[in-house]
């Protein structure tokens, strides 16, 4: 529906006056269209929510409109309803890349440029739907970014030199750069001395889940160490590439050996799954004595 200026008024947006009597002005003329077209406008809503037309009932609008929100939505009292504008600012919902792998695609066109690609869809806190459009952005040599996404701001390249996106000089690993409700990391890019870029794409979902088995040979032995100080510089290291630093949880393991026919040599074993960034987790099975391989299960959550 468009707005209905007075008669006769040059302006499309003219409003209405009162008649001035005194003032010797006078009243807006009203068009028909002015007085039909709400009419008909409210009475669409009325009839689509199968509700008959009374001229008894002033409140037959808003029972449509609850009664289309409550068709939409499963019912419920409409005072508890959420508008997408709140929603996006209190639902605690990671973003979620609606791809297969989670990855938004990034890319390099060309030597000193990087991709953002159009088309790929993710949701906002979990409810708002955002569509990519194509966003070029320059690199420079032997630099390290991160492509982020916000949603005041859209797609941006961060530079991890530049004080003002990282005050504290902090590491490219650390949390802090992690995926947050309204600030989505979506890849890592780093440049060599000829401006060549390496793009590792990051998984963004709500929920990150990735799990596997890693068949782990001999490993060197180390004795009265926390599972977190393991250095074991021969454990499994597995890409995952999540946009969040994982907890990483060992879901079973085999072939492990603590006594051999008749031998009574105790035989201590080390079996540990270790987060180590959001890029990537470690297997780890160690053996003191008759050295050898077993498989290590491990799921990744974050």
């Amino acid at each position: 529906m468009k707005y209905n200026a007075p008669y006769g008024s040059a302006d499309p947006n003219a409003p209405y006056i009162d008649r001035n009597t005194p003032g010797a002005q006078s009243g807006s003329r009203v068009p028909a269209a002015a007085v039909e077209h709400p009419q008909r406008e409210i009475m669409a809503v009325i009839d689509a929510a199968g509700i008959p037309p009374s001229s008894g009932d002033l409140t037959q609008l808003l029972q449509a409109i609850e009664a289309l929100i409550s068709a939409a939505t499963g019912g419920g009292d409409t005072s508890n309803f959420v508008l997408m504008a709140a929603a996006r600012a209190r639902l605690p919902i990671f973003p979620e890349v609606l791809t297969s792998d989670g990855g938004i695609g990034v890319i390099s066109p060309s030597t000193g440029q990087v991709r953002v690609p159009a088309g790929t869809n993710f949701l906002h806190r979990g409810i708002f739907n955002v569509t990519t459009v194509q966003s070029d952005f320059a690199t420079a040599a032997n630099k390290t970014y991160h492509v982020r996404w916000t949603p005041v701001a859209g797609f941006a390249l961060k530079d991890l030199a530049d004080v003002g996106y990282n005050p504290a000089a902090l590491a490219e690993a650390n949390v802090a750069f992690d995926s947050v409700y309204d600030d989505m990391l979506v890849a890592r890019i780093v440049t060599n001395p000829s401006n060549v870029a390496t793009i590792t794409n990051l998984k963004n979902k709500a929920r990150l889940v990735q799990s596997g088995e890693e068949l782990q040979g001999f490993t060197s032995y180390e004795d009265e160490l926390a599972p977190s100080a393991l250095a074991a510089p021969d454990g499994a290291v597995v890409n995952i590439n999540f946009a969040r630093k994982p907890i990483a949880s060992l879901t079973g393991f085999t072939d492990v050996t603590v006594q051999q026919g008749n031998d009574t040599a105790t035989k201590e074993v080390n079996i540990v799954v270790q987060s180590l960034s959001r890029y990537q987790i470690k297997a780890i099975y160690q053996r003191s004595a008759d050295p050898g391989g077993g498989y290590v299960g491990w799921v990744a959550n974050a």
